[in-house]
């Protein structure tokens, strides 16, 4: 029996730059300013796919997920909240044996009440994320450690965990350490 494989277009992706997908959570407000520094050291050489900014209405978001992911160079995992949708994406990727570069925040937790829709009085105090319990799976999976307050520590941080990639990305480019202004 033949799966429903996702439709592509080759010839659109010739000219185009390479992708990496994010995977995050969108209820984790802070993670804006992560994907910001990865646009600050990928772009122009990769196109950043992340969702929901990356689907089309009027068709499966499983397949558009799953079709960005096969089309993509690498990924990147940010683990802050560490949400289903995230899990999801990360299978998806080691199935495709897709490099991946994990993430967490220094302040991590794990989104317990966006599994009660945020009802309202629940007395859950925050949870730490704790790989080893967590999402014991991928525990022996190094993840690089990144902190809110500290955007050029963090896009230097970006830079490194990327160029130690570079026997894992098909397609490789070298990226010339980006230089914020101070």
């Amino acid at each position: 029996m033949r799966r429903n494989q996702p439709a592509r277009d080759e010839g659109a992706k010739e000219n185009q730059a390479p992708t990496c997908f994010v995977s995050y959570s969108t209820r984790e407000s802070h993670v804006s300013l992560l994907i910001e520094c990865i646009e600050i050291v990928l772009t122009p050489h990769f196109k950043i796919e992340r969702t929901p900014s990356a689907l089309q209405s009027g068709a499966s978001q499983r397949d558009q997920i799953t079709r960005h992911i096969h089309d993509c160079s690498f990924g990147i995992v940010i683990l802050d909240g560490l949400r289903p949708n995230v899990v999801f994406e990360y299978g998806i990727l080691h199935g495709l044996r897709k490099p991946v570069i994990f993430f967490k925040e220094a302040e991590a937790q794990v989104d317990v009440r966006g599994f009660f829709g945020d009802a309202p009085d629940l007395s859950l105090a925050p949870v730490a994320i704790d790989l080893d319990k967590h999402f014991s799976d991928v525990k022996d999976i190094n993840y690089a450690k990144w902190n809110r307050f500290e955007i050029k520590k963090t896009v230097r941080t970006i830079w490194e965990e990327y160029g130690k990639k570079k026997d894992e990305i098909s397609g490789y480019i070298d990226i010339p350490e980006p230089k914020l202004c101070t």
